[in-house]
């Protein structure tokens, strides 16, 4: 009986390992099968409109935002139907969510209903070991994440309740689910305020070109910001959160360098409540990068430098920020002419303007007495070297271009010639049309030739003579023959 139980024991356990061994074997051969296959799993993505609201009064700003419970991988979106009571609010602005920023937003409006889409501009696509493609997306989360967000006004004789929901969904994609979007919670507001409004709190607050610190929030009095040397003067952008706040905003112009002061003051409509707003503004002393150069193509490093406030700059040319050699500097432009003027330091010189070529990398002192500036070239006056060889009949002279003295050489003709070099080097002689002002490459005669078709004139006019000489004297000694044969003179008796 003991070695019947025995061998079913070992039976049984045979099996057991036999099925063990199956099973890791077929689950060895799936994962070998399915490596780099990207498979999708489903997801569920929850869409609603929040507010930190609780309650509003008539003409109160109502900031609604619209978020997704999660955001996997999700390349693209929308529409995303977003709708509110259109008798009881009036539409103010939208605004993308700030984890968002590398896509792209689209939104349409219609009343009561504004309609948004978005594109991630930044998903990238590679490629593993097995040629497979990996698309990876700019942003993904497993937590909440605020798509965008929208303003809303009460009108003033709002009553009853607001409300604002979800309207539909649109399509999520996903580069590695399958996404289903669904419809969440939406908002509902009391407007239960009567009499006369005590809120003197802003619903945004703003200044163009830079972004202040902390974030912005109503209850937070104090912020702060910097902007470039240029800068004197710099716009405030506020919103009241209630319609008949009364906001006065002073010292935002005539900026100093360092530190300004720019106060943002708020009255409620009850005349009572008042609310201030203080924003310290930084005007930084230059607008050049710390350490900030540029190497020529000969392989001479430039610092940039601020350009003094009284320095003369080239007609025609305007102050714009450039992006150079990895630094946004301060750069001057004029319509037509390729080269971008710069302020900089080669170590040894004292600090003034360059013509500076990206294309070329070349860089150009600027002499405002010898520097002429063409719609297709800037060209600078230089000494004429020993190799060229100028002609005898010009003579050093002055031309009065109406803007600069240019020094060079005149014939006797009035032809007015300079030697001068552009912004890559290449130096000759330029024409200067006193008359137009235009500029041409010049090209001087070549006497050698004309010399050498004298003397060839002169060999063949010689030699033209003395063939017509012998020709002459040829025909007359034919003639005479002939006359002598046809008339014999008589023998004498």
């Amino acid at each position: 009986m003991r070695k019947l139980f025995d061998r079913k024991t070992g039976a049984l356990i045979k099996k057991a390992a036999a099925s063990l061994f199956a099973f890791v074997f077929a689950a060895v051969f799936c994962l070998a099968y399915t490596d780099g296959v990207t498979v999708k799993a489903d997801s569920e993505v929850t869409i609603s409109a929040v507010t930190k609201r609780t309650d509003v009064g008539p003409g109160d700003i109502i900031i609604v935002d619209v978020v997704a419970n999660r955001f996997p991988d999700i390349s693209e979106f929308g529409p995303v139907e977003f709708n509110f009571d259109a008798d009881k609010a009036e539409y103010v602005s939208f605004e993308q969510g700030k984890d968002l920023s590398n896509y792209v937003f689209t939104e349409t409006q219609t009343v009561g209903v504004l309609s948004v889409s978005g594109m991630d501009q930044l998903m990238s696509v590679t490629t593993d070991d097995n040629g497979d493609e990996i698309v990876s997306t700019s942003f993904s989360s497993d937590s909440q994440v605020t798509l965008f967000s929208i303003v809303l006004r009460l009108y003033p004789e709002s009553n009853g309740e607001v409300n604002c929901w979800i309207g539909n969904t649109g399509t999520f994609t996903s580069v590695n689910d399958t996404v289903t979007a669904k419809v969440g919670t939406g908002v509902t507001l009391p407007i239960i305020r009567t009499g006369l409004s005590s809120d003197a709190t802003l619903a945004s607050l703003k200044i163009r070109g830079t972004t202040i610190t902390p974030e912005f929030n109503p209850n937070i009095t104090e912020y702060s910001c910097s902007v470039e040397r240029s800068v004197t003067e710099v716009q405030v952008s506020v919103l009241a959160n209630n319609l008949w706040a009364a906001v006065i905003i002073d010292g935002n112009q005539y900026l100093n360098m360092g530190d300004n002061i720019v106060n943002v003051n708020v009255t409620a409509q009850d005349g009572i409540s008042h609310m201030h707003y203080t924003i310290h503004v930084l005007r930084k002393e230059s607008n050049v990068p710390e350490d900030a150069s540029l190497v020529d193509f000969e392989g001479n490093t430039f610092t940039f430098l601020d350009a003094p406030d009284d320095i003369s700059i080239p007609e025609g040319f305007t102050q714009t920020t450039r992006y150079i050699n990895g630094y946004s500097v301060p750069a001057y432009v004029r319509d037509g002419v390729t080269s971008v003027l710069l302020y900089l330091f080669d170590g040894t010189k004292s600090p003034g303007f360059y013509f500076y070529n990206s294309t070329e990398k070349t860089v150009l002192r600027y002499d405002p007495e010898n520097t002429l500036i063409e719609a297709s070239a800037i060209l600078k006056v230089v000494d004429v070297p020993s190799s060229s060889m100028l002609p005898d009949e010009f003579k050093p002279a002055a031309f009065d271009t109406g803007t600069i003295i240019l020094h060079g050489y005149q014939n006797a003709d009035g032809d007015f010639i300079c030697y001068m070099a552009d912004e890559g080097g290449n130096a000759d002689f330029y024409y200067i049309d006193k008359t137009t002002g235009s500029i041409s490459l010049y090209r001087f005669a070549d006497k050698r030739a004309e010399l050498l078709y004298s003397y060839l004139f002169d060999v063949f006019l010689v030699i033209a003579i003395i063939e017509a000489v012998i020709i002459t004297i040829t025909v007359y000694i034919v003639r005479k023959m002939v006359s002598e044969r046809t008339n014999p003179r008589p023998k004498r008796v």
